[in-house]
């Protein structure tokens, strides 16, 4: 059973696979396989980056000494999103 993420992106798990579906408007449905949720995780977190980014939503410009390091805030986005896909799946068991 398929589990929206937001808009964009749900997931799905099979048998060896954590499978990441990307749904594009008029478009068909692009498949990510994944063999773990740390790499599911921290595939999503790099495209959301790389979307802000072409969207000008961050600015890389302006680094000051009081901003953490822009891979701690990836890490610390993917350890959350993983702990929401985790929370997920667990609501999801726990229903059958």
């Amino acid at each position: 059973m398929s589990r929206d993420i937001d808009a964009k992106f749900s997931i799905d798990s099979d048998k060896h696979n954590w499978i990441l579906r990307e749904n594009n408007v008029g478009k068909k449905v692009r498949l990510h396989y994944f063999p773990n949720i740390q790499q599911l995780s921290t595939f999503m977190v790099g495209f959301k980056l790389r979307e802000f980014l072409s969207k000008g939503y961050v600015d890389l410009k302006h680094k000051s000494t009081g901003t953490p390091s822009y891979d701690s805030v990836i890490q610390e986005s993917t350890k959350k999103l993983k702990e929401y896909i985790d929370s997920l799946v667990s609501n999801d068991d726990s229903k059958r």
